[in-house]
């Protein structure tokens, strides 16, 4: 973990002195928050330095039964990269197109991890089970990444009952290596490339130790944020108002009056007691 740590804040901030050097930064969407607004131009992307710290770490020192999952890191990562990038690139990624990726992906997650375990009697269950636990937590992650160090933070706490694995301790050190230069006010933002990749991994190594079943609780954030955003558009194609000031929930508390380390530090916290109940309550 702490090899992991060091590489990740040494790649971060190699990583913001080159975006800031190509006059690279994020564009911030105008209908959000006013005090988004003063994050234009902020390196983005960075997932790809804690990436490479977690995965060069985990080559040198770790090896365990998961290193399976940095291969579909990988795959969620390109995708989140190349969601980044679209915009640049002439034509942004349609929601469809992510989607029709994700689940490709996913569903070749599924089918080499029914063969190892079984969650129900029936394997054609698993695999849609096993889908949509890493399809959901992908976009569920993305959807959480809005506030400086919130994903990063949720992601810390949920590895931590997995400390003892080697894949967990790699992706640990660097999403708090990364979380260093993330804190608020961020000089980074990890970008498609870090929060697709994050939720699929995650979901993954709840999927491999068994703990599936526990995943919907200790990511309470993520689930919530998904579906907030799931509520407003329901809602607002239903009544023509809003459910929320906006989506997703963190937006809500933004506009609420909440400053943005109290969002990260409650939202934490409810991770924190969410995954304690997950794994020494009802996973107990």
């Amino acid at each position: 973990m702490a090899l992991a740590l060091v590489l990740s804040w040494l790649f971060t901030g190699f990583w913001i002195a080159g975006m800031k050097a190509l006059g690279l930064g994020k564009r911030i969407r105008r209908d959000g928050p006013e005090t988004h607004l003063k994050k234009e131009g902020t390196p983005s992307m960075g997932g790809v330095a804690f990436l490479l710290a977690g995965f060069l770490a985990y080559l040198f020192l770790g090896q365990d039964p998961y290193r399976g999952l940095w291969l579909l890191g990988l795959g969620f990562g390109l995708l989140g990269l190349l969601d980044d990038l679209s915009g640049s690139l002439g034509r942004p990624l349609r929601a469809r197109e992510k989607l029709a990726a994700q689940v490709l992906m996913g569903l070749v997650f599924a089918l080499w991890t029914v063969r190892q375990m079984a969650y129900t009697p029936w394997p054609i269950l698993d695999v849609l089970l096993i889908l949509l636990a890493v399809v959901g937590a992908a976009n569920a992650f993305n959807f959480t990444d809005g506030v400086d160090g919130l994903l990063a933070s949720v992601t810390a706490v949920l590895l931590l009952p997995f400390y003892p694995y080697p894949f967990a301790q790699a992706l640990l050190g660097s999403a708090l290596g990364f979380l260093w230069h993330n804190a608020p006010p961020a000089k980074v933002f990890m970008g498609d490339v870090g929060s697709q990749a994050l939720g699929a991994m995650v979901a993954g190594l709840f999927v491999l130790t068994g703990k599936l079943w526990l995943l919907p609780l200790a990511a309470i954030v993520p689930v919530l944020e998904v579906l907030s955003v799931v509520a407003q558009v329901l809602y607002f194609r239903r009544t023509g108002r809003r459910l929320f000031r906006m989506s997703p929930l963190h937006h809500h508390f933004e506009l609420l009056g909440w400053g943005e380390a109290k969002v990260v530090f409650r939202f934490a916290l409810l991770t924190a007691l969410a995954t304690a109940l997950a794994f020494g309550g009802v996973g107990g």
